[in-house]
């Protein structure tokens, strides 16, 4: 490391060190501009330096801090705790970047995109965005009673859905036999059955009576 780098280094630590100490200050008098005035020239000097050293996402980041601190040391713009807290997240990123700088020599894959978009929001005036709101939750689905409506529908549940279960028999013939009782009994139950039965019985039906 030369001694440019280490000088930089040690001076931004330094400097954000006394800035932790300037922003309780700042709580107790938000109108302090000197106070502001300070935190302005420690945050500028760091991006400038980064120009400098070509540390690209430290200068971003650093940047849109000295836009915001600027209007606030003019005052054009009112001290929030929302701007304060974007501010201190500011000086934790820098310091985040300033020790991979020590140990890498760059200042990191982190650009800070989203905190830098709330210091430019709110350096325009507008709040910080709100947190997502929760998703509601979804109704949980009506137990199943383990019928198959397909295979189990009634011959008045079919004719009202238009559904053709079985084609139309012919007429019987005059001297057509007639069918046992226990058949008789098995067609006249066959609206209240599935339709896997109502074909089975049809079949036994018509066997029975080709064997009589």
């Amino acid at each position: 490391m030369d001694d440019i780098l280490r000088e930089f280094l040690t001076e931004s630590l330094e400097g954000l060190d006394l800035l932790d100490t300037k922003f309780v200050m700042l709580e107790q008098n938000p109108d302090d501009r000197d106070t502001l005035a300070s935190i302005f020239r420690t945050i500028h000097t760091i991006k400038g330096t980064c120009g400098f050293l070509g540390f690209g996402h430290l200068e971003k980041l650093t940047h849109a801090g000295e836009n915001l601190l600027s209007l606030l040391r003019d005052g054009k713009l009112q001290f929030t705790r929302e701007i304060a807290s974007a501010l201190l997240n500011m000086l934790d990123a820098v310091r985040t970047m300033l020790g991979e700088v020590e140990r890498t020599g760059g200042d990191g894959e982190e650009s800070y995109l989203g905190l830098i978009e709330t210091l430019n929001r709110l350096k325009e005036g507008g709040a910080a965005p709100p947190a997502p709101a929760p998703i509601p939750a979804t109704a949980p689905p009506p137990p199943d009673s383990g019928r198959n409506p397909a295979t189990t529908v009634s011959c008045p549940d079919a004719a009202r859905h238009g559904l053709d279960l079985l084609p139309p028999l012919p007429p019987a013939p005059p001297n057509a036999p007639t069918l046992p009782p226990l058949v008789n009994g098995a067609i006249r139950s066959m609206t209240l059955m599935p339709v896997s039965r109502i074909s089975a019985v049809v079949f036994w039906s018509t066997s029975e009576g080709a064997g009589r």
